[in-house]
């Protein structure tokens, strides 16, 4: 009798920049986590305070604070193998760019049997229910795909 095998449940967090008339690149940012994820959040927090970026929006903090950020997050390799991003030049519809980040971060962390659970920053729901399909006719395995504000 073969045994039934736990399945792993991944969690993905999405943002994404650059869809202001003013920005030349689209940039979109995956994080990928099966576990120790309020620890990678703390930790990212922590780094925000003592960078000075604190809890602000990215494009009102100050460019040395962004890049101490960024050097701290690095220096501690902060979520290392579990971030994945692309970047592509505009204008192009947004949808597209999220589809290839998300499928290509999901399926680089999954280990079938798996289910993930997407949250991306400000999507609405027919916008979510059209990126769940989407991704799962590229053969994500997916729970669901769901808003989650950030702060700030």
């Amino acid at each position: 009798m073969e045994k039934s095998r736990h399945k792993q449940k991944l969690y993905c967090y999405v943002d994404e920049s650059g869809q202001d008339n003013t920005s030349g690149v689209f940039v979109v940012v995956a994080v990928v986590s099966d576990r120790d994820q309020e620890k990678l959040r703390d930790a990212l927090i922590a780094a925000e305070q003592n960078s000075g970026v604190g809890r602000s929006k990215w494009h009102d903090a100050k460019p040395p604070r962004r890049k101490r950020y960024l050097e701290l997050v690095l220096e501690r390799k902060l979520g290392h193998e579990q971030i994945f991003f692309g970047t592509y030049p505009k204008p192009l519809p947004f949808f597209f760019p999220m589809i290839e980040v998300v499928e290509r971060a999901i399926k680089a962390k999954a280990s079938p049997p798996c289910a993930a659970r997407v949250f991306v920053d400000g999507i609405d729901r027919l916008k979510a229910a059209e990126l769940t399909n989407a991704l799962r006719l590229r053969g994500v395995s997916l729970e669901m795909v769901r808003s989650r504000r950030t702060k700030g």
